[in-house]
């Protein structure tokens, strides 16, 4: 192959010599061979040169006036724009200590004179392509860091939308719950500044609630200022937000002072960018959150998405604190506020039919007047209820308990529309313990619902979902033992030289192909997948539901991810391969710390499994005599033979073959 087919044709080279006939000789050689060849005639000039275009390598003259070839090396390594141009040495020296003191000055190679061309060509090829294979190394490792930065964006907004959830429900008052999450957001997204804003009354204006958060005591005299102003429907930034029903984003306010009223305060208190977001709840805004930033920040759809989540969340809250304030007021104004109460009020025969409802009710479940739901609706468990059951479970806890407190269930509106509703009704008897009637209220949840779904969905994309319930029901520590559990660890044989002669997206594309088909196999087998580290692949069988039949299903995966990553070299024209090894035994399984939180697994049992994969063969599947014993009536194996096992010592291990 000619130089000018070679990896880097057009490389800049820099020819460092203050001895004209090694100048010319090197230029020609370099010129003939397609490089692009700059001379600098002393170390000054050289090291000059280097900074205002550097080179893709630099060829250096050691014995040179002035400032020899090691100290030019040294300024070059010392200097950040100059620090990574391969430097090779080209000298009349031939002692060892010359080359040692060179490669001690940064050199990666030294030529001594005379030198041959074609070793000059050679080592300089070699150089290039070696820095370009460090370079490609380097943005690998660059898109792999934007990876995991996602992945724990993403972590961090799940844990807020958790932890929101939590704050939300410590709290007994609108105001209260909405100062917590205004710091919880406020810290998490890093804006410096939030407040809340709620409808007056009788919805004429907005007024700003008690709720605010500040990390910097300097915002007290616009938080001062803020607290007295309202904003009509269509007016301000509150204002335009209150009226469109949707979020609003300002980078810079002072482009925007038709929209900010208090535009000089809050240039005094530093403040640059704002954006808000409505609470909904049927397309009502009950609230509007608003933050503020010091910093000049373009708008982030992420930010809103993630915000405007929470918003949903505080949507069912507020609802449900009116509906508490509803219940309060009805105890002593019972007749006044009935007609005009927010959330439906009824009372109905044992038998499932109403006697009295409000307007609230009949609007809930999509009738325009009380009248009307009461004659449509003659049967309520027949005609209301999606799932007959939940009127059953409502009556039976009726009567044990003689009232219901936030019995959830699914009902048809009048348009055939589903919609969650919560209710909470008591049974109403006479003095002889006769039963009269049921009297109650009900509220719509649908919002509620949607919002704790994504939630779980979001969940249930990292962890067990037995683990998921447990998190959200604010179990502080989760931690299991399991007696007999299969754990299986897999390591793809070839993908690092693989991944060396590709590009990231074209390395990451494969790695998803190849784990998502194993994640597939998981879910069919039944196992429970906990992790990929970097291209390995971790699953278990009988964690976090114990199953004594797991171990024949981790051999099953086992066999189909071989036969997999051969139909993937087939399609692909790759040469992949498994080392797959199994364990069994008792392990503990558990969540822990407070952000990036994943289900991970502890114990001997996972330390010898991952000796099983490490100390394997590419293509087998290495298992312990425990799993031997276990499967050999229904599997075929091939004895290894006693093997070393780092912290365990001698092991006799099995090669999985097959199926009997």
């Amino acid at each position: 192959m000619s130089a000018t087919q070679g990896l880097a044709p057009k490389a800049n080279i820099l020819v460092v010599d203050d001895t004209p006939g090694n100048i010319k000789l090197l230029t020609q050689i370099l010129s003939n061979h397609g490089y692009k060849v700059r001379v600098s005639p002393s170390g000054k000039l050289a090291l000059q040169s280097s900074q205002s275009n550097p080179p893709d390598l630099i060829l250096l003259d050691v014995n040179m006036p002035e400032m020899d070839g090691y100290e030019v090396c040294q300024n070059l390594k010392e200097s950040e724009q100059t620090r990574d141009i391969p430097v090779i040495f080209i000298s009349a020296l031939d002692e060892a200590i010359n080359k040692v003191k060179a490669f001690g000055a940064g050199g990666v190679d030294y030529i001594t004179k005379p030198f041959e061309p074609s070793e000059v060509l050679a080592r300089i090829e070699n150089q290039l392509r070696l820095r370009e294979l460090q370079l490609q190394l380097i943005e690998q490792n660059e898109l792999l860091q934007k990876h995991l930065e996602a992945r724990r964006q993403t972590e961090l907004e799940i844990r807020l939308l958790l932890v929101t959830t939590q704050a939300i429900n410590r709290h007994n008052d609108i105001h209260s719950a909405l100062q917590a999450v205004l710091h919880l957001v406020c810290i998490t997204i890093q804006w410096d500044y939030g407040e809340a804003w709620i409808p007056s009354e009788n919805r004429s204006v907005l007024e700003c609630s008690q709720g605010w958060y500040s990390n910097d005591p300097k915002f007290l005299e616009f938080r001062n200022q803020s607290s007295t102003v309202t904003y009509a429907a269509n007016v301000g930034f509150q204002g335009k937000i209150w009226a469109d029903k949707q979020p609003q984003w300002s980078e810079d306010i002072s482009f925007a002072k038709n929209l900010f009223f208090l535009d000089s305060q809050m240039r005094d208190a530093g403040l640059t960018s704002a954006f808000g977001v409505p609470i909904l709840l049927e397309n009502e805004v009950l609230a509007i959150i608003v933050f503020y930033n010091k910093k000049f920040t373009p708008k982030n759809a992420r930010v809103i998405d993630l915000v405007t989540a929470v918003a949903a969340q505080l949507g069912s809250l507020i609802q449900r604190k009116k509906t508490e304030e509803i219940l309060r007021i009805t105890q002593e104004r019972y007749r006044s506020i009935v007609e005009n109460a927010v959330e439906g009020i009824y009372q109905s025969t044992p038998n499932g039919r109403y006697l009295s409802a409000n307007l609230a009710l009949a609007r809930t479940y999509g009738y325009d007047s009380a009248e009307e739901l009461m004659t449509s609706l003659q049967n309520i468990e027949q005609q209301l209820y999606v799932d007959p059951r939940r009127r059953h479970d409502f009556l039976a806890e009726m009567e044990k308990n003689h009232a219901v407190l936030g019995f959830e269930a699914q009902v048809y509106r009048k348009d055939g529309k589903i919609i969650w509703i919560s209710e909470n009704a008591r049974a109403v008897r006479d003095s002889k313990e006769k039963l009269l009637y049921y009297e109650g209220t009900v509220s719509d949840i649908t919002a509620r619902k949607i919002a704790e779904e994504k939630t779980e969905k979001l969940l249930l994309n990292i962890l067990p979902k037995p683990v998921a319930d447990r998190l959200q029901q604010n179990q502080q520590v989760i931690a299991d033992s399991f007696a007999d559990a299969s754990v299986l660890f897999a390591d793809l044989v070839g993908f690092t030289n693989l991944a060396s002669q590709k590009n990231p997206t074209e390395i990451i594309q494969l790695l998803n192909q190849i784990f998502s088909e194993f994640d597939q196999l998981s879910k069919q087998h039944g196992l429970e997948k906990i992790k990929t580290i970097g291209d390995a692949y971790m699953v278990v069988g009988g964690v976090p539901i114990p199953g004594a039949d797991r171990v024949e299903a981790i051999a099953e995966m086992a066999l189909d991810m071989h036969a997999a990553i051969v139909k993937f070299n087939t399609e692909t024209r790759e040469n992949l391969r498994l080392r797959i090894g199994i364990n069994i035994g008792p392990v503990v399984g558990g969540v822990i710390g407070l952000t990036k939180f994943i289900y991970d697994l502890w114990g001997d049992t996972v330390n010898v499994a991952s000796r099983m994969e490490s100390t394997g063969v590419p293509g087998e599947t290495q298992v312990t005599a425990a799993v031997y014993d276990r499967l050999k009536a229904k599997f075929l194996f091939q004895e290894r033979g006693t093997i070393q096992i780092k912290g365990k010592g001698e092991m006799t291990t099995y090669f999985l073959t097959g199926r009997k």
